[in-house]
Order: C-alpha cells, then sequence, then structure tokens
C-alpha cells in the first residue's frame, strides 16, 4: 500500500509492507502499530522529531552567524504562527517547518532572529529581514501558496 505526505517541498511517498511494524520515510524508518490503517500520527511523531532536531540546529547556526544572542529554542505545534521571538531570547518555530524548502525554513528562523533585534514590524524591521534574506518575499509567497499543504 502507497501513501504520500508532505516533507521538505515534496510528496514522499511511503510502501507499507503488510504485517510490517515500520515504514521507510525519507530515507528513516518510522514504527508503526501492525494493524495501523492511518499512519498520519506516526509520520506526524516523526516530522516532530526531525523538526526538534533539525530546526533547532539550524535556528542556533543562523544565530551565530548573524551575531544575535539567544536564549532557547523551541519547536511546537503552533496553529496559526510559523514563528514566534519573545523579550526573553526564546524562538519558538511551528513542527510543519520541516516540510517546507530550506530557504523558506531559513526565512522563517531569520524573520525571528531579526525581532531580536527590532521587536516590532516597522519598516526598520524589514530593512533588517531584507538584509540578512534578500528573497524573503520569495518564502513568503510559497508559504502562502502551499500552506494548506502543511497541516
Amino acid at each position: 500500500m502507497a501513501r504520500r505526505f508532505f516533507f521538505a517541498a515534496k510528496k514522499i511517498r511511503l510502501e507499507v509492507e503488510a504485517g510490517s511494524s515500520r515504514v521507510q520515510f525519507a530515507g528513516q524508518p518510522v514504527p508503526i502499530s501492525e494493524a495501523c490503517a492511518n499512519l498520519r500520527p506516526a509520520i506526524e511523531r516523526h516530522l516532530r522529531k526531525l523538526a526538534a532536531e533539525e530546526l533547532v540546529q539550524r535556528t542556533w547556526e543562523l544565530a551565530t552567524l548573524h551575531q544575535v544572542s539567544v536564549h532557547q529554542v523551541t519547536v511546537r505545534n503552533q496553529q496559526s504562527r510559523w514563528g514566534s521571538c519573545s523579550v526573553k531570547k526564546t524562538i519558538s518555530l511551528n513542527w510543519r517547518l520541516v516540510q517546507t524548502p530550506a530557504f523558506v525554513r531559513d526565512y522563517i528562523i531569520l524573520h525571528e532572529l531579526m525581532h531580536l533585534r527590532e521587536m516590532n514590524h516597522s519598516p526598520r524591521f524589514w530593512r533588517e529581514v531584507e538584509q540578512v534574506c534578500p528573497e524573503y518575499e520569495k518564502a513568503e509567497r510559497w508559504l502562502k501558496e502551499h500552506a494548506a499543504l502543511l497541516k
């Protein structure tokens, strides 16, 4: 039985063998219950795990590169936001970003990091964003066009 899921801006096909207790997803085994008719919970758990690793690491890399001081990075299940930044220097990211292309992930991370320089959406803030992510509008368009696929 084949199923498709959205990951890294691509539809990933899963092959599920009858009686198997796992499937291969993006080259990694994902455990499933033997009688699992709905793979969504197992794949979502796997994506959240990948997001916790990849998004956190990438945030620290970009913070270092752009000399921005971050206190903590979290990955959450936000329903209406891709990310947020608190005055306590905590960056929170939506786990669904792991389903987007790398340039979109980087844009969201950079957007939140620039809030540590400018805690608003003023023209000055957008200049900071454009300086570190010149094609940010392309990433915003991608999100608007594909957001429904990431639910």
